[in-house]
């Protein structure tokens, strides 16, 4: 197994998202899952992501992954609650059928039609919790701690920055262990808890941020029309203009 090399490793850590910079709607969670069997093809395939890339074809076209967005169409289980919301508030059913359809064909996506922005604290997909499978790969980082050490401050002042500058309206951080984390890229913000007391909720100049448990969390069964009912103000505010 050849290693990255300190420009390759540059880039990767870069990486942004799928979507678009400038949408109304950014999904942020701590990092991406994957397959352990197969991660050295997926980090060399990633060499050739962009900054920011069109989800459905980063995952056809390079990850060779293309069972969410052709042929059935399988619903993934963190993307369904993005397409939930999404579909609530711009006023469609939300029904399977439907998940399926806007996953596929909007989710992430870099057209100009995009409205979300797919973006993980950490850029590098996490196969396993129990286990760190980069030590060959990534000579930098031996530990999963140490890669959590130096890269995570860096992350987050990159998405503070990113953040600052599109100004994106609804901002929905889920994955509740990382809380902290999240804060941290809002330290103008003030938040509270939800009504329902699920979440926290900040609210500056026109922007709602709110922090969630893990979409697959069981805590979340049921509490997606809670979100949307938080940010639908701020969401259809802005559709407007």
């Amino acid at each position: 197994m050849n290693s990255i090399t300190d420009v390759e490793l540059k880039h990767l850590l870069r990486f942004v998202g799928y979507g678009r910079l400038d949408a109304k709607v950014w999904f942020i969670g701590m990092e991406e899952g994957g397959n352990e069997r197969n991660i050295e093809d997926n980090i060399r395939s990633r060499l050739k992501f962009s900054h920011v890339e069109d989800c459905a074809e980063a995952h056809t076209i390079f990850l060779k992954e293309s069972k969410f967005h052709t042929g059935k169409r399988v619903i993934q289980r963190t993307w369904r609650g993005m397409c939930y919301i999404m579909l609530s508030l711009e006023g469609g059913d939300t029904k399977p059928e439907s998940i399926r359809n806007y996953q596929a064909e909007r989710l992430g996506h870099s057209r100009s039609s995009g409205q979300t922005l797919l973006c993980e604290l950490m850029p590098l997909p996490n196969p396993s919790m129990k286990k760190w499978c980069y030590g060959e790969l990534i000579r930098r980082f031996q530990t999963r701690d140490e890669y959590y050490k130096t890269v995570k401050p860096f992350r987050i002042r990159l998405l503070r920055k990113l953040l600052r500058m599109y100004l994106p309206k609804v901002v929905i951080c889920y994955g509740k262990g990382y809380w902290a984390d999240y804060r941290r890229m809002f330290p103008e913000f003030n938040f509270s808890k939800s009504k329902c007391g699920q979440f926290e909720v900040a609210e500056e100049k026109g922007q709602v941020v709110v922090l969630t448990p893990h979409f697959t969390a069981r805590s979340m069964n049921g509490k997606f029309d809670d979100v949307v009912a938080i940010v639908e103000p701020v969401y259809k505010k802005c559709a407007k203009v």
